[in-house]
């Protein structure tokens, strides 16, 4: 989000066309994207060298940028299309990424993490469990039954029934 909003026109661009644009079109984007420079500003030692190689007299330069005018109140400072810009960019990124996260939750909630065959699978292994839990329940009740119904004076008189299978349920 934030390669496509700060290093592309993209959102120049939509700001421009909806905002700035008398008849919603892109004619006039690029002359609005430049600034104005009057060349008599430069510093001491930073001007062109040459500065009439051209073959003629230049005043004013322009470079991408949103400055002010050197003619306005506060010159070469951030003019109020940069700070419309900045936040559109910012919302821009803002609503890709809670987009992006919302693509990618419903991709989650739409393709199954286990495939189908598998999850079968492991529902019939589920099933075969619980039978398997079931018939040592009942072979225990049964076991526990067949204990409570023989008294202890009978256990003692006969040595056929085993006093550790009692014991250990």
């Amino acid at each position: 989000a934030f390669v496509i909003s700060f290093t592309s026109d993209f959102i120049p661009r939509l700001v421009y066309q909806y905002m700035y644009s008398p008849d919603g079109s892109m004619h006039g984007f690029v002359n609005h994207t430049l600034s104005y420079f009057n060349v008599s500003h430069f510093q001491n030692g930073t001007a062109p060298l040459e500065p009439f190689h051209l073959g003629f007299h230049v005043d004013i330069c322009r470079y991408k940028d949103y400055r002010e005018p050197p003619w306005s109140a506060t010159p070469y400072e951030i003019s109020k299309e940069f700070w419309a810009v900045l936040a559109a960019r910012l919302a821009f990124v803002i609503v890709f990424q809670n987009v992006v996260m919302l693509m990618s939750d419903v991709v989650d909630w739409i393709i199954p993490d286990i495939p189908k065959d598998i999850s079968l699978q492991i529902h019939k292994e589920k099933i075969l469990m619980m039978d398997l839990f079931m018939k040592e329940e009942q072979v225990k009740t049964r076991t526990e039954d067949s204990c409570k119904e023989t008294s202890p004076s009978s256990l003692t008189r006969s040595r056929s029934v085993s006093h550790t299978a009692c014991k250990n349920y």
